[in-house]
């Protein structure tokens, strides 16, 4: 027989999971709605990119965009990326495990990234926008209780050095429209620099000897970072082709602290595409 404090709890229960349920659709709207927005935007056309386009850059790059297979191939507008992923908040917590979906806009810049995770059957909810020169991130534990909710300054300096760091790893011929400048440090490393939103950042890159991207290490990423500033790194390990691109496809996230290094992603490449309308 069901009595009245089952019926409660089952009534609550209900609307606490058609609750979740409606939070988590919103996020998905937002990244829908953001995402549909910028691919509305007109695009400059997309000449190809020539050997002579490399002069201007240091040897260096002119090596990475040969080997990517950037000349002769069209510039790159915009992006649209998937992961699977690891996260976790400590270099002690647990991983959880996730998926990503990301979106990346070059003319003017824009960053979209929506990941599902989950820990321990707990699901959560992240959403990264970089949009009108303005950033916000925001997490929330089963589509209701907010976990970080970021905006302002901060958080806009440190998404402008993602954006850096998504050009670099994701889109190097990019860096040739956009405001990109480098300082040669040695014959496999740079000093790089890119100013956006007000912000200028900077970050040391290093290649292997075969030229390929394998290093990019900055101070500028923790200005809004809980816990103080750290130095922020995202070591390659792996690159694989995808429709005639030579993509770094596995990479890891860390954090540089006084007490060490600790790695809190790890994301592999499932799927990406270029100058996309969808």
């Amino acid at each position: 027989m069901t009595g009245p404090r089952t019926i409660v709890t089952e009534l609550l229960l209900a609307i606490a999971t058609g609750a979740a349920w409606w939070v988590r659709s919103a996020f998905r709207a937002r990244f829908a709605h953001d995402r549909d927005m910028l691919l509305a935007r007109a695009m400059p056309p997309a000449s190809l990119v020539t050997e002579a386009d490399l002069a201007q850059l240091p040897l260096p790059m002119q090596t990475y965009l040969r080997r990517v297979g950037a000349v002769g191939r069209a510039r790159i507008r915009n992006l649209r990326v998937t992961f699977t992923a690891q996260m976790r908040s400590s270099a002690s917590a647990p991983w959880m495990h996730a998926t990503a979906t990301q979106y990346e806009f070059f003319s003017p810049p824009a960053r979209l990234f929506s990941m599902s995770a989950s820990r321990s059957g707990i699901p959560f909810d992240v959403l990264h926008r970089y949009l009108d020169n303005a950033a916000t991130f925001q997490v929330r534990i089963a589509g209701l209780i907010p976990m970080v909710n970021k905006s302002g300054p901060g958080i806009t300096h440190d998404e402008t050095v993602t954006l850096m760091n998504d050009v670099l790893v994701l889109a190097p011929a990019a860096v040739l429209d956009m405001p990109f400048t480098f300082e040669t440090i040695n014959a496999r490393s740079l000093r790089a620099t890119f100013s956006n939103a007000g912000f200028t950042v900077t970050a040391h890159v290093t290649f292997d000897e075969a030229g390929d991207l394998v290093g990019f290490v900055s101070d500028d990423r923790s200005h809004d970072r809980e816990g103080g500033a750290a130095t922020w790194s995202t070591p390659i390990s792996g690159y694989r082709e995808v429709d005639g691109i030579r993509v770094g496809s596995l990479g890891d996230a860390n954090w540089i602290e006084p007490s060490g290094e600790w790695t809190y992603g790890r994301f592999q490449i499932s799927s990406i595409a270029y100058n996309v309308t969808s």
